[in-house]
Order: C-alpha cells, then structure tokens, then sequence
C-alpha cells in the first residue's frame, strides 16, 4: 500500500493546471516558507488518506489567507499551543462551490478570525498559525478533503476524507505539488489585485 500512494504522490498527470489553478498559497503575498512533508502515518495510512496534505513551516501568529473562496463550515480555537495531544488542534474548514473542503488546521490559541457562516474571499485574512495538537513545531498544516465536514475524531474517514492534489497559482512552477524542504514564495496574484475594491 505504501508503494502505491508513493506512486499516487508522484504521478503529476493527477494534480491540476497550475496557471488556472483555483488555489493560491494560504499565506499573505510577498512572504516565503518552508514545506515539511507530512508524517508517514497520515500520508500512507488509512489508505493513503492524507497522500496531499502540506505542512507549513510557520511561526506562531502568522496571518494565514484563505487558499481558495467559500463558506466557513467549522471552527475550533480553544485549544492551548504547545498541548501535544491529537486530536486537540484548532482549525477552520472553508467548503468550496463544488463541495471540497479546505482545511487550515494547528491555529494558535483564540486565532480563528472568522465565523461559521462566514463567506470568506480568496487571499482574506482567516486565522493566525500555531503548534496545536500532536506536532513537530508550529506551522500550519493544509489540506483539501473530497467532501465534508469531517470533523475530530472522524476528521479523515474515506471516501469524504481523502485529501485531493492541489497547486497554487501564485507561486513557481510546481507541476506535482509543492516538494517538501523548499521555500515557496507567495506572489501577488493578478486575479485577485482585479477584485480589490
């Protein structure tokens, strides 16, 4: 099984065009970091359920942007930095027009700024990164699930919780993901420069 989601993870004809991708990274332009790959037990257990899930290296209070426009559908934040229990991490799930779910998970204490309901705009300002739950540092982990909401303790159970290949088109080229240890930059992206009021 592991060898065949390593063969999934590396096959770039499953992730989608990057020059119209409807995601852009989940951090504020003009600012860079680091991609951690995932732990092995998310990516290749469960039948390969969390295969494209990204962790961010991020400091603690970070502003963290929505990747891609919808509707708040769950929210938690009264979990404490630093608790290293799993599944005690906060997060914000935003559900997209075509019912995926993006999920912005390891927020710090009190760092939601939305609220369910919330329409929220690609590139809006949504929380602030942290090191909740069972971690290896603060940073933010982003993935987006097939349907939902999957919420702890059931938060990755298939078929909904399958994680979907994604590219961001706001930053280099990055045919089969973003690769983990490089340092992607968040660029100024047109599209959303045209929306600014």
């Amino acid at each position: 099984m592991a060898v065949e989601n390593e063969k999934r993870l590396n096959d770039c004809s499953a992730y989608p065009d990057q020059t119209t991708s409807s995601y852009v990274l989940p951090w504020k332009s003009n600012a860079s970091h680091r991609i951690w790959r995932t732990s092995d037990h998310f990516r290749r257990g469960n039948g390969g359920v969390g295969l494209y899930a990204i962790d961010i290296e991020m400091p603690t209070g970070t502003e963290v942007v929505t990747s891609r426009e919808g509707v708040v559908i769950a929210v938690r934040d009264n979990f404490y930095d630093g608790n290293g229990k799993e599944p005690q991490e906060n997060y914000i799930l935003i559900q997209h027009d075509d019912g995926t779910i993006a999920r912005y998970l390891r927020l710090t204490h009190r760092g939601v700024l939305v609220k369910v309901g919330h329409q929220v705009a690609q590139g809006q300002v949504i929380g602030l990164s942290g090191n909740t739950g069972e971690t290896g540092g603060p940073h933010l982990h982003f993935d987006v699930q097939q349907c939902g909401p999957n919420l702890p303790p059931n938060d990755n159970a298939l078929p909904c919780g399958q994680t979907l290949p994604v590219t961001f088109r706001n930053t280099r080229p990055h045919a089969c993901g973003l690769v983990p240890s490089q340092v992607y930059r968040a660029e100024k992206d047109p599209a959303l420069q045209r929306r600014a009021p």
